[in-house]
């Protein structure tokens, strides 16, 4: 990976449950270069929600499943649909769900979290940016969630 492609994680933490969501769209209006990003929320009973932009779900990986199915002849529909689906299940392209729990636990109730992978060149503005927002921002050399975790 060249030092132009090069990214680094970069976690803010608001203490509204918009505020990640806020952050993540100015970032991108910002013209910051982001790869996965994951937005955690805790409501006001204590339940943890989160979502990630490199983490397709199962709909999504049944409809490319399904899809695949009309294409490739001899393989039914349902059948890639349900195989997509259980892919889904069973692989996390994003952040470790269970990584994201914990740190969702951790939040306050009414509060958010961006976990973002930003370009290296780009951290420092990104840093500012959400600064401005309102948010706490933690930034790490790391790529990998759990080390950058355990280096905070």
């Amino acid at each position: 990976m060249s030092d132009a492609t090069a990214r680094r994680i970069l976690i803010a933490s608001f203490n509204t449950l918009s505020g990640a969501e806020s952050g993540v769209a100015l970032l991108k209006s910002a013209a910051i270069g982001l790869g996965n990003v994951a937005v955690i929320t805790r409501d006001d009973s204590g339940e943890v929600k989160f979502t990630e932009s490199q983490d397709w779900g199962v709909g999504k990986s049944a409809l490319i499943g399904a899809v695949a199915g009309l294409i490739l002849p001899g393989v039914g529909t349902i059948t890639l649909a349900a195989g997509g689906a259980l892919a889904a299940y069973f692989l996390d392209l994003g952040f470790p769900d269970s990584l994201l729990k914990q740190m969702g636990e951790g939040l306050t109730n009414n509060s958010s979290m961006l976990v973002a992978l930003v370009d290296a060149t780009s951290t420092s503005q990104a840093s500012n940016v959400l600064t401005q927002a309102g948010a706490v921002v933690a930034s790490t050399a790391e790529t990998d969630l759990a080390r950058a975790m355990a280096s905070m």
